[in-house]
């Protein structure tokens, strides 16, 4: 018998082993190809979210980057704001010297003008008492171009009679 099957070989009797092998193998097979498939759609959906995460963090570096040049175009304004105001406080500072200086010279012709009318009064009252001895000291020493036109006049009228009040003992003194 067993020597009749092996010299039939075209009998059926080995061929249903055969496909009962042949199923396991592809359920195998089918386990194997569906098992890749989910870790590709896994790996698909890791990556989609890894992508999607990766594009958030860009899109936040893009909007930072936006804000430091919107920062950096501030600073610069300020920059030229303040080189601005630094030219303007040069220039009000130059103002200021300039009416310091003004200011000190007006101060200055005020205390001449004082002390020209202080001699100018003194003058007419020594003048007025007759002691031309003294409007003779105090002319010598007057400043003239700090009186006004009213007392310059003034002035002159009191040299004038004091001249000819000289020109008079001058003449009686012989």
């Amino acid at each position: 018998m067993k020597v009749e099957k092996r010299s039939n070989p075209g009998e059926s009797a080995e061929t249903p082993p055969v496909e009962k092998d042949r199923k396991p193998v592809i359920v195998y097979i089918m386990v194997m190809f569906i098992a890749a498939f989910l870790l590709m759609a896994l790996s698909f959906f890791t990556h989609q979210r890894s992508n999607t995460e990766a594009l958030g963090r860009l899109q936040s570096s893009v909007t930072v980057m936006q804000e430091v040049q919107d920062l950096q175009e501030q600073v610069i304004s300020l920059q030229k704001e303040l080189a601005e105001s630094k030219e303007a406080a040069d220039q009000f500072q130059t103002s200021l010297d300039g009416a310091a200086d003004s200011l000190s010279h007006v101060e200055h012709i005020l205390e001449e003008t004082q002390t020209a009318i202080d001699q100018f009064w003194q003058l007419n009252q020594a003048y007025l008492q007759e002691d031309f001895a003294q409007c003779r000291t105090i002319l010598d020493e007057l400043d003239t171009e700090f009186l006004t036109d009213l007392t310059a006049e003034r002035c002159q009228e009191i040299q004038t009679g004091l001249e000819a009040w000289e020109a008079a003992q001058t003449e009686a003194a012989p």
